[in-house]
């Protein structure tokens, strides 16, 4: 099942292709998505665009890794080989974007020999580790879609950059960067006093959340009947109702888009009593893709004993 990494980077491809593509090849072109299953082996890539160089078509290939796999070239080539094959033997410009540091990453070419030592093959792709690109100059690039791997580049947990970052996104207006930015960042560390400051950082996001429409209705649904269930257990404090609020608006969201977790999620989210908790898993749940994702997702969040 998809970790949390996974998630949000093929989350991040949709939102800005061309922005990808511009800062993994100049010049190169944006023109469409293409399907990610690979139909001769059932495999899936994280991403597949159509693109141009030069005016000539071509496939830019896209796999995120979090760890270190010293069988990555052997994948890469196996999905190099097959796109080329299902779209008509284009050729495929391939980019392994390392997430995190964890270990020695496999450098281009890869070369497989024979027992003899005899070359047979030789394959090329690029190796992009975001901890040795600095968290400055991708915000100097002015280009939205990169923003939330500031957060994995180096100096990109720095409070100036991250504040500068958040701000051009809140005036931006772009809600799914923004959650994804903080997604990115919560997976980054869990430490003192990082995790307070960086929460902090992102405090204006639920004005943000709630110019959506979605956002207001779910909000709204979820007052609603948080004010019904307060009143019918007589909850008082000001603290207790606002969490049940969050409950209910992170149990409509679930509702609203992966209505099959309902049994799953309901016990799990009235379990959680923290505030920053129910927040941190209310913007996963904007962010993820799949049920399977969600679920793991709840799975994860902080529970109080």
């Amino acid at each position: 099942m998809p970790g949390p990494w996974d998630s949000a980077a093929k989350r991040l491809l949709k939102e800005k292709p061309q922005h990808i593509v511009s800062w993994l090849m100049k010049d190169g072109v944006f023109v469409r998505e293409l399907p990610t299953e690979l139909k001769s082996w059932n495999l899936h890539a994280d991403g597949l665009y159509a693109i141009e160089v030069d005016g000539q078509p071509a496939v830019m290939h896209i796999e995120f890794q979090s760890r270190h796999h010293t069988v990555m070239p052997d994948r890469l080539l196996e999905y190099s080989v097959l796109t080329s094959s299902e779209n008509d033997l284009l050729p495929v410009y391939t980019y392994a974007i390392y997430l995190r540091k964890d270990g020695q990453v496999p450098i281009s070419p890869y070369i497989r020999r024979h027992v003899r030592g005899e070359e047979y093959n030789r394959f090329y792709y690029t190796v992009v580790e975001m901890t040795s690109i600095s968290a400055r100059k991708l915000l100097k690039t002015g280009m939205h879609g990169l923003y939330p791997l500031i957060l994995l580049a180096q100096g990109g947990t720095a409070p100036d950059i991250v504040q500068e970052m958040v701000t051009e996104l809140t005036v931006a207006r772009e809600l799914e960067l923004l959650a994804l930015a903080y997604t990115f960042g919560g997976l980054v560390s869990s430490r003192e006093p990082y995790e307070s400051w960086f929460r902090r950082s992102f405090a204006m996001l639920d004005d943000i959340l709630e110019d959506s429409w979605t956002y207001q209705e779910i909000v709204k649904k979820g007052m609603e009947k948080g004010m019904q269930q307060g009143m019918q257990q007589g909850m008082q404090q000001a603290n207790a109702q606002r969490i049940l609020e969050q409950q209910e608006v992170l149990l409509n969201l679930i509702h609203m888009r992966f209505p099959e977790l309902e049994p799953f999620a309901e016990p799990r989210v009235e379990a959680i009593h923290d505030t920053e908790v129910l927040h941190a898993l209310l913007l996963q749940m904007f962010a993820v893709q799949t049920a399977g994702e969600a679920r793991q997702a709840i799975m994860d969040a902080r529970v109080e004993p």
